[in-house]
């Protein structure tokens, strides 16, 4: 009968001490993986969503996807807009005429600004030196201090004015929904200094990053308007779906992502090619939509959540619950 070895148990027990040893540290590794796979680069960094229903505005941590605090804000709010400089959020509460002013540090309202008029769109300039605040009822566009929080003009615009964008090179745009046209503003003067065409009912709108077109939403003509800036003219239009609503782009800015608040869908706009190449199932009545590092943030109304989307196979990465209906109307992501 063959003899055991004294030193087998021992050589045996070391060998499954190591294994065991290098399956932990492996364990935690893929761990650490996985727990960094939604997050990829993010170091910090947030996601606002205003809540139309309860007056608030919901905060998600970029790092893991995860609600981390409820602010109470006015009544109704919808629109957004992101400081970047001063690290501030602003807020439009469209029913009680007010701005939130939300510190993006502290992650609490520190202002609350007053005004003599309705809210919609609103928009923070190049520089964060202006606050520019589309006024729905009185179709003008109110521009405000950031430093000073102050009113320093009253612009006459066109009817129902919504969304509002401000360029790089001092120009301010404004969606006039029942005019049919985009207000084009100079922000040396604030004064207007043109009138763009657009489709039927104009409501949002965006600058691609190179900033040499503007697109529009037409809610009531379903489709797109791409306008050359250099042309200072609409010089394509593009059929999407039902009453599209926000638009963002791509990194490099050669896709367009639109909601389609009627449809259910995001619409995926080739830029070069002037053509859909993607329709997108999210929630119920999609309206905010922004993107960053490789995703896409899609506000749906109507199911209350936040959907995150990959935006290279466009599948869902994770859904996040909101407060009542979550509006987002413009940009509403703050990474660092």
């Amino acid at each position: 009968m063959e003899k055991k070895s004294l030193f087998e148990p021992k050589i045996n027990s070391f060998a499954d001490t190591c294994l065991n040893y290098f399956c932990f540290v492996l364990l935690i590794f893929l761990f650490a993986v996985s727990s960094n796979a939604l997050s990829r680069e993010y170091k910090k960094g947030f996601v606002f969503v205003t809540n139309q229903g309860e007056d608030s505005v919901s905060v998600i941590s970029l790092s893991d996807f995860e609600i981390i605090k409820s602010i109470g804000v006015g009544k109704a709010p919808a629109g957004i807009a992101i400081d970047a400089i001063n690290n501030f959020v602003f807020v439009s509460n469209a029913e009680d005429k007010s701005i939130s002013v939300i510190d993006a540090d502290e992650l609490k309202v520190v202002k609350t600004i007053k005004i003599d008029g309705s809210a919609v769109g609103i928009e923070v300039s190049d520089g964060s030196r202006f606050l520019y605040i589309a006024d729905w009822f009185n179709n003008r566009l109110l521009v405000y201090s950031i430093e000073e929080f102050k009113l320093l003009k009253k612009i006459k615009v066109g009817k129902a004015p919504a969304g509002v964008v401000s360029s790089r090179n001092g120009l301010i745009y404004v969606a006039n929904r029942d005019d049919n046209s985009i207000s084009v503003v100079s922000e040396k003067t604030f004064e207007v200094v043109d009138s763009l065409e657009a489709g039927d009912h104009p409501f949002g709108l965006a600058l691609n990053p190179t900033e040499d077109r503007l697109l529009v939403t037409n809610v009531k003509s379903h489709d797109i308007s791409i306008i050359n800036l250099t042309k200072s003219r609409e010089t394509v239009r593009v059929q999407v779906g039902k009453r599209p609503y926000c638009i963002a782009f791509s990194s490099k800015g050669l896709l367009a992502y639109v909601t389609n608040q009627y449809e259910d869908t995001v619409s995926v706009l080739d830029l070069k090619k002037n053509k859909i190449i993607k329709t997108i199932t999210v929630g119920s009545f999609p309206e905010g939509i922004d993107s960053s590092n490789g995703y896409i943030f899609v506000t749906n109304w109507m199911d209350e959540e936040m959907m995150v989307l990959d935006a290279k196979t466009y599948s869902v990465v994770k859904s996040i619950e909101l407060g009542s209906n979550p509006r987002n109307f413009g940009r509403f992501l703050l990474t660092q």
